[in-house]
């Protein structure tokens, strides 16, 4: 199981997180490169086409970070970026409650497949204007490992 695929997993276990993200949480492989869209996440929106409290997971890298090395058994740390897109209609009340409760979820714990996840930085009140949202995006630093 991939770091990003256990993370989503423990999100969607998450009751109190739900509560909030009433469209649902998605990573790209369901998505498609456009991310949310009213074509392949139907259940992001309501009846009239209005996005609902959601979020999109993405991993954007893995680098190696020389922390742990094995030359002769081909194995090598790397530190993954995860990003962590929150949507809501209009206003940011519900992507700061679905931010808290991801950061809950996630800062200083680990995940089938990583080391420790940490949280990296926050770009805030941003307008997705294909999709008439307000959007945030959170950045998590996940330690993995890559071998042959």
């Amino acid at each position: 199981m991939s770091a990003l695929s256990s993370i989503k997993a423990r999100l969607e276990a998450d009751a109190t997180l739900l509560a909030t993200a009433t469209g649902g949480i998605y990573d790209l492989t369901e998505t498609g490169r456009l991310g949310i869209n009213r074509t392949n996440t139907p259940s992001a929106f309501d009846a009239a086409g209005v996005i609902k409290p959601c979020l999109l997971l993405r991993l954007r890298s893995a680098t190696p970070d020389g922390v742990l090395q094995d030359d002769s058994g081909q194995y090598q740390s790397v530190r993954e970026a995860i990003e962590v897109y929150f949507y809501e209609d209009s206003g940011y009340t519900n992507i700061e409650t679905m931010r808290s409760r991801v950061y809950t979820l996630l800062q200083a714990t680990q995940v089938a497949g990583a080391f420790a996840i940490r949280w990296a930085g926050d770009i805030r009140s941003s307008i997705d204007f294909d999709l008439n949202a307000s959007v945030e995006r959170s950045d998590y630093s996940v330690v993995t490992y890559r071998s042959a």
